[in-house]
């Protein structure tokens, strides 16, 4: 891995991670593009650590959510030692911690049946889940959102949107899109949306560390050295942060379809692809 390389995954996984194309699908094929075999242990663990710095850009964005979270959290441990329950009628922040407990499910059942399809994607996979990800914002057009705000949101309307993430485990769709257009499936505002999906990024990536994490610290340890793994997530955390900013300004002009053109072309370039290297 050079540090070349690592800053071109790196930028493609800042941009890709929280605009609604695809990181590990545009990973994969970068990944091909460049000579790097899909199923290195390295890679994937590299992969990995992107997706980690891309999660320092959701903490610094939404970083009073999150602590308001973790206030939640530990206000919830103290009423239950002292029997006063869980009181999340009287707190929307300890709602939402149950909200992103209940769309995380989908994603975790979905990983467990998928995971040979997540872990080695066949080239014409991913292009197939592109261009599904293209009929998802194009869908997103035609959904005007709701007027449910986070106060109101359910925990069946969270688990609806976390059964859209859990397609969004496919590599070639995207997380992010897929996890939006749910959100204005459940009639959501569109701000509401996007905070909530960004927001369930964070069970999502974790979990992904953790069950990676003995082979990833054993693949970086032999494989991959200090400078090409900082310039990745350096760069990773810095364009995820303005992909954040940017696609939050975009999903309120309801330009989300924009991509589905690109996706398209992404995804029949992947195909063409498969017959070609």
């Amino acid at each position: 891995m050079t540090v070349i390389k690592a800053f071109i995954l790196g930028l493609i996984q800042g941009v890709s991670e929280f605009l609604p194309i695809s990181s590990s699908g545009h990973l994969s094929i970068a990944g091909r593009l460049m000579g790097m075999d899909p199923e290195a242990s390295n890679l994937l663990s590299f992969n990995i650590l992107l997706h980690v710095a891309t999660l320092a850009a959701v903490f610094i964005v939404f970083r009073n959510d999150i602590w308001e979270m973790i206030k939640a959290f530990f206000g919830m441990l103290g009423d239950l030692f002292t029997g006063k329950g869980l009181r999340l009628k009287e707190f929307t922040y300890r709602r939402l911690i149950i909200m992103l407990i209940a769309g995380t499910i989908p994603a975790v059942f979905a990983a467990l049946f998928l995971g040979d399809i997540i872990e080695n994607p066949e080239l014409w996979q991913i292009g197939i889940f592109l261009i599904i990800t293209a009929i998802l914002l194009f869908l997103s057009e035609k959904l005007a959102g709701g007027n449910i705000s986070l106060e109101e949101m359910s925990v069946k309307r969270a688990f609806c949107v976390g059964c859209f993430q859990g397609l969004g485990t496919l590599p070639g769709i995207s997380r992010s899109g897929s996890t939006i257009v749910g959100g204005l499936f459940s009639r959501l505002e569109k701000s509401t949306a996007v905070r909530f999906s960004f927001l369930l990024s964070i069970p999502a990536i974790l979990g992904a560390l953790v069950l990676d994490l003995k082979d990833m610290v054993g693949a970086t340890t032999q494989t991959l050295s200090f400078m090409p793994v900082a310039v990745g997530m350096i760069t990773a955390a810095i364009s995820g942060y303005f992909s954040i900013r940017f696609l939050l300004r975009l999903v309120e002009k309801s330009k989300l379809s924009y991509f589905s053109y690109y996706c398209i072309a992404a995804g029949i370039f992947a195909i063409i692809l498969k017959f070609t290297i």
